[in-house]
């Protein structure tokens, strides 16, 4: 696990039906524009139900267009954040946007002791003991050599 460093949560609430142009729904063009700008990670979450400002409820339709509930997280750097707010308020007619301050962990594949632990669960949970490695290999005895 790597030191925790100040980040800012963004948070962008809107519905599936919220489109920037035409065709292109809301969501999909935050994300593209998150990762065009180089933000460390973006995730759409859509909800079941869910209302705004205006108490109308945003469900699926069985028939028509989808009205659920959207939100968008993303968490990076707080100047990072600040500088895309800039593009975000040039793409988003509607919705309401929160920002929080957090503590950023993250975790990569270089961490080796995950394996090792893993493997070690693995073998416990067997039953097995590990194998020896080539270091752990003893020597023969003297009274072998002798032979």
């Amino acid at each position: 696990m790597d030191v925790p460093h100040d980040a800012l949560l963004l948070r962008i609430f809107t519905s599936s039906d919220d489109r920037c142009g035409a065709e292109e729904p809301l969501y999909h063009a935050i994300v593209l524009k998150a990762r065009e700008m180089h933000l460390a990670g973006a995730t759409v979450l859509k909800g079941a139900l869910g209302y705004g400002q205006s108490s109308r409820l945003h469900h699926p339709h069985l028939i028509g267009k989808d009205d659920r509930p959207v939100v968008i997280e993303i968490c990076d750097a707080e100047e990072k954040i600040k500088a895309f707010l800039l593009v975000l308020d040039e793409i988003m007619e509607s919705g309401l946007v929160t920002l929080e301050k957090a503590q950023a962990l993250q975790y990569g594949r270089k961490r080796s002791p995950y394996l090792e632990r893993l493997k070690q669960s693995l073998l416990n949970h067997l039953h097995i003991e590990a194998a020896p490695t080539h270091n752990e290999i003893e020597p023969p005895s003297s009274e072998y050599a002798q032979m």
